[in-house]
Formats: C-alpha cells, structure tokens, sequence
C-alpha cells in the first residue's frame, strides 16, 4: 500500500501519542504507588520505648556518679550535641565528656534523668523528661525539664541531641561594683536546726515578703553542708544588694504579720536556737562587675 507524505506523517504522530500516552499512564501509576509507600510509612503508630530509655539513662547516671566518663559518652553518638541553658552548643562525645567532668567538679555529686515519656520512629526517638542534680548530702541544686533525641546504633540507644533548661526563676539583680553587701551569719546549735529553719521558712520568710517584695528579694540564707567542729551550724544571711542596712530588722515584718505578742514568741524561738556570743554581721562592698 502506498501511503502519501501526509499519511505517513499521520500515522507516525498517532504512533507517537500512543507510546506518549502510555509513558503517561506508566509515570503516574508510579507516583500513585510512591504515594501509598509514603502514606503507609508515615502512618505507622510510634512505639513506646520509655523503658528502654530509662534503662539507658540509668547507665548514665552511674556513669556520672561513678566519674566513669569513658562509658557515659559511650551513650552519646559520634555526632552528638549538648544544647545547654546560656551556653554554647557541645559537640562530640570528647566535648561532651569534658562537660559532665566540669559539672563534676563544681560539686555536683549525681544527676537524676526521669523519662516521662519515649516515643521510637523507626531508628530515631524522642524522649520528654525530667531532671534533678545533687550536692553532697542529696540536697538540690537544680532541677528542670529536657526534651532528647535518641538514635539506636546497632541495637543500643545514644543521645544524638540533648536541650534542656532550668525550672528556678530568674535570679533577682545582685550587686555591681560599689554597691553594698550586708553578711550575716549565726551559729546554730547542734539540737536546735530544725528549729531555726522552721522559723526562717515558717515565720521569718512568709512575713518578710508580705512586708516589703522588693527588700526580702535582696535577701537569701546560706546553709551548710556540714557542721563546725563543736557539732553547732554556721548559716549566713546574704543581703545582695543590701538596699539598707537597717531596713532588715525581723521585727518590724513579724509584727505587721503576726502581732506583737506572736511575734515576740517568734523572736524567742530564733534566739533560742542560735549559740549565743557566735553571730555577727559585717558590711562589704562588691568590687567586680
């Protein structure tokens, strides 16, 4: 059959649509079956690996205490980051340790890492939690929350990003170079610190505040991790900055709360605990910035 140029030139165009429309056909069933596999993966339900954190923070937190620092950057990977409060970012299981041994040797005596909740997607995890630091006697030097994210390594969880920060307030303003720092210190008897701290944190306190916000705020006690050679405690009173140093007197704040009599009682009961002939104050000026 003969055809002419224009019929060749039809058929050849048909012949064209035709694979077109067939590569058209091939290239969304394609996409359509992409589109299932990424539906499929993204719907799967996350699991709960809580416990298995909590197994993993539990190696790190003996690890810390022990001053182990060889097994507790073992938990981190190669790639790990600290993302710290008021900090650069840390890098790298050596930066990392080094980290944890500066934290050490401020006095911090064991770290306490609560998971709250872990959730796995595939080889990544996502841990909300809690966390507490001790100094020697369990007492707590802060406390905060901590969202980490956790990739298993050949079947073993490590911290691959760590952020945390802090659940203490704001520090008030303390003093600049010049203003005035008022220390006061009493010594307490070996039998009575309970006492004494029940009437700072009962008595003494609650009126202090009520009375004057912004003068308690300039105010914080210290209290000591062990005992003087006698058996007694020495506890200091800090006024930082000291706005007066006679606007600090007990007594004015007892009374407008609890009355005179009430706050004479109070007062006995402050007297009564420290060891007389062993308290004193002295005044003080800051001399850095």
């Amino acid at each position: 059959m003969q055809y002419t140029y224009i019929q060749k030139t039809l058929l050849i165009n048909q012949k064209t649509l035709k694979m077109k429309n067939k590569f058209k056909i091939l290239s969304n069933f394609t996409l359509i079956l992409l589109f299932c596999a990424l539906f499929i993966s993204c719907s799967k339900s996350p699991v709960d690996v809580t416990a298995k954190i909590a197994e993993a923070n539990k190696a790190i937190m003996a690890a810390f205490e022990s001053g182990d620092m060889n097994t507790l950057t073992g938990y981190y990977t190669a790639d790990a980051k600290l993302f710290p409060e008021n900090s650069g970012v840390i890098e790298g299981p050596q930066a990392i340790g080094g980290f944890f041994g500066a934290v050490k040797s401020m006095g911090i005596k064991k770290v306490q890492f609560e998971a709250i909740t872990a959730q796995s997607y595939g080889n990544i995890a996502i841990e909300e939690g809690k966390y507490s630091l001790f100094l020697e006697g369990d007492y707590i030097a802060d406390q905060g929350k901590y969202i980490v994210t956790w990739k298993n390594e050949d079947g073993k969880w490590k911290v691959h990003r760590d952020i945390w920060n802090t659940n203490n307030p704001l520090p008030p303003r303390r003093a600049s170079l010049n203003d005035t720092v008022l220390v006061v210190w009493n010594t307490v008897k070996a039998d009575k610190v309970a006492q004494f701290e029940d009437f700072n944190a009962n008595y003494l306190q609650p009126a202090a505040e009520e009375y004057d916000a912004p003068l308690f705020k300039t105010a914080r006690m210290l209290r000591p991790l062990a005992s003087n050679k006698d058996g007694s405690f020495t506890y200091f009173y800090i006024m930082d900055p000291c706005i007066n140093v006679n606007a600090y007197d007990m007594e004015p704040p007892l009374i407008a709360k609890y009355g005179e009599e009430k706050a004479g009682e109070y007062v006995k009961m402050f007297l009564n605990s420290i060891v007389e002939g062993k308290s004193g104050a002295f005044v003080t000026v800051q001399t850095t910035e």
